[in-house]
């Protein structure tokens, strides 16, 4: 399943939209609040994480869209779950206690109540899988080296006695 989002038009975004063809439209921080408000009234709110929507209410990720672009591929591959959102699903698995991604997926976002997928930003049913948890990881593992490789100067080397005085 994929990930629908209830989008702004694409003729108020400042995106380019052919890096965005892999990637679903972006939902602004309102839109994500809206969702988990209209979502959340149907579901139980677990007592031990009631402290979590409120928390990820706060957390505007919008902007990790355009620090993610460039690690998606424009052309290839299947359409992928919004950065923004995956994101959020990390801190909220955070939030609530938990550190395995596999576990994460099993237990709690495929949970019948739909509370941990609504507030990640998913709707029940359209969550990703442990294999899309662990890829973004991967793809976040990449970021420091390509913010490295485009916007930091390499060292100098340091010239030696005779390259000093020749």
């Amino acid at each position: 399943m994929y990930h629908i989002t209830e989008s702004i038009p694409s003729s108020e975004t400042s995106i380019d939209t052919r890096r965005t063809q892999m990637l679903p439209v972006l939902r602004s921080h309102k839109e994500y609040i809206k969702f988990v408000d209209r979502h959340i009234q149907k579901v139980q709110i677990p007592k031990a994480h009631d402290d979590a929507p409120p928390k990820l209410k706060l957390l505007d990720l919008t902007p990790l869209r355009l620090l993610f672009m460039p690690l998606y591929s424009p052309n290839f591959g299947r359409p992928s779950f919004a950065p923004e959102d995956m994101m959020r699903t990390f801190i909220a698995m955070t939030l609530c206690g938990v550190s395995s991604p596999t576990d994460w997926v099993d237990d709690y976002l495929k949970d019948e109540s739909g509370f941990y997928a609504i507030i990640s930003g998913f709707l029940p049913g359209a969550v990703p899988s442990v294999g899309c948890m662990y890829d973004f990881t991967t793809r976040i593992l990449k970021l420091p080296k390509f913010c490295k490789d485009k916007y930091v100067r390499p060292k100098r080397k340091k010239l030696t006695s005779t390259q000093k005085n020749g």
